[in-house]
């Protein structure tokens, strides 16, 4: 049974206001970069069974209040500094995405147990030997179970006890409380973090700066998927002992997408992956973006990855790296999955010639068979809702240049015929595709801008200029 002290019982706008918050700050703090923990007044202890469990159901009952937070938050701040007469933290407040200062004191899951303390520390570090330690820790963790913000296995000896762990939401002064917290928000199984700008140290001021990009399953009970965000991470080292005294974060990520994706259950099946591996003659640009694409979907990416995906994409379809597979008899033969979506100079979106809406966790899939005891057959397959269903939309395939075929760009035309409602996991062979779609019909032009053995780059010329990239299973 958890009670508060009775000053946290009084009912003025400011204290509920604080209150609400908590359930905000969860969207953020089953991030692995929140920086946890709690104070909770018990009538008694728990038993060994509670408190195995006691993290994950406070985790489920304090996220039950982020319903209210996305408008409390705002209000908070107003009503806060209208009734206060400090109003110091609201000049220093980040952006909307952001918790003032104060506030983050406030904002702590529990329970994670008392304050502890670590009795072994390596003081007198150089701030160059400290950064390649934190380097290890991010990546691999300090004992090897994996990066610290997704397993918590940090190298205690040098960071301060009473180190401050501060993000945008969340506020910490403690090294074991922080530490616990994250081993509970990220399932490290299914899970990344990776170092995108090298740590780097300024010895003026003490600190070491560098850019992280983390993604993954959050250990709730309904499964969340937290896409792709960036980090920028900064210690700051205390002179006189040379331990980490502070741990400050700012994220690319919104509050409005992480409490979609937060509060958005995970029941379908994970993305495709291919496991094909490059050959000889692969470009190094086309191996760099199957490498970054490769098990996700479309709507995976974040802004900063967009920009490099994107350029990735321009240099291999624009000619400057040699399509050394695209003179092989039939190039598109195989089963591709769509992973990058760039959409048209007008915002269009693929042309699934699918007459359903598309969700973010959906698979679209193209079979092609232009073999040469083939006379040239398209499906594609668009799921509905995950696997449960699909739509099987077929025709036939032919180029539209075949004298030019020796060339990296290449023209093809489809004749879409119909479709089927399908209501399986599987679509090689169709089973249970019990609904005819007899008015999907038309005509579909394309461009094939590179195709490899594990990839390739399409670009839809009716439907949008959409271009996609699509790896071959």
């Amino acid at each position: 049974m958890r009670i508060a002290t009775p000053g946290r019982l009084r009912r003025t706008r400011q204290h509920l206001y604080l209150h609400v918050a908590v359930g905000w700050s969860i969207i953020f703090g089953i991030h692995p970069v929140g920086g946890l923990s709690g104070r909770i007044v018990r009538t008694s202890h728990p038993s060994t069974h509670e408190k195995s469990n006691i993290d994950r159901r406070q985790c489920f009952i304090s996220a039950a209040t982020t319903v209210f937070s996305i408008v409390a938050t705002t209000q908070s701040r107003a009503a806060v500094a209208s009734e206060t007469s400090t109003t110091e933290d609201y000049v220093t407040t980040s952006p909307s995405n952001q918790l003032p200062s104060f506030l983050r004191n406030y904002t702590k899951l529990g329970p994670l147990g008392k304050k502890q303390t670590f009795a072994d520390k390596t003081t007198g570090l150089s701030m160059s030997d400290l950064a390649r330690r934190l380097t290890h820790d991010l990546t691999e963790g300090s004992t090897g179970k994996g990066g610290y913000f997704l397993t918590g296995d940090l190298s205690t000896d040098i960071f301060r006890d009473d180190c401050i762990f501060e993000d945008p939401t969340n506020r910490v002064a403690s090294l074991s409380q922080y530490q616990k917290a994250l081993t509970v928000l990220f399932d490290p199984s299914r899970s990344s973090i990776e170092i995108i700008q090298p740590l780097v140290v300024n010895e003026s001021d003490c600190t070491i700066s560098g850019r992280l990009r983390s993604r993954g399953y959050l250990q709730l009970p309904w499964n969340p998927y937290i896409s792709s965000y960036e980090i920028t991470i900064r210690y700051t080292v205390d002179p006189e002992t040379g331990l980490i005294a502070r741990q400050d974060q700012t994220w690319t990520k919104s509050a409005s997408q992480a409490l979609q994706e937060t509060f958005t259950p995970t029941w379908v099946d994970p993305p495709p992956k291919s496991g094909r591996g490059p050959k000889f003659d692969e470009p190094q640009a086309v191996s760099k973006l199957f490498q970054m694409l490769n098990g996700r979907r479309p709507s995976e990416y974040s802004s900063e990855e967009r920009q490099a995906i994107d350029a990735l994409i321009a240099q291999i379809a624009e000619g400057t790296t040699t399509n050394a597979s695209s003179t092989t008899a039939s190039p598109l033969t195989g089963t591709w999955v769509l992973a990058y979506l760039q959409p048209g100079p007008d915002g269009a979106g693929i042309d699934r010639r699918i007459p359903f809406p598309d969700f973010k966790f959906n698979d679209n899939y193209q079979l092609f068979d232009l073999s040469e005891t083939s006379s040239g057959m398209v499906t594609n397959v668009g799921q509905l809702f995950g696997p449960l269903a699909n739509v099987q939309v077929y025709g036939s395939i032919r180029e539209a240049n075949p004298q030019e075929s020796s060339l990296p760009r290449r023209r093809y035309e489809a004749n879409i015929q119909g479709g089927k409602l399908c209501f399986s996991r599987t679509f090689q062979p169709p089973t249970n595709c019990w609904i005819d779609l007899p008015m999907i019909q038309g005509q579909g032009l394309f461009d094939s801008l590179y195709a490899g053995d594990r990839l390739r780059i399409g670009q839809n010329l009716n439907g949008g200029g959409a271009r996609v990239v699509q790896l071959r299973l």
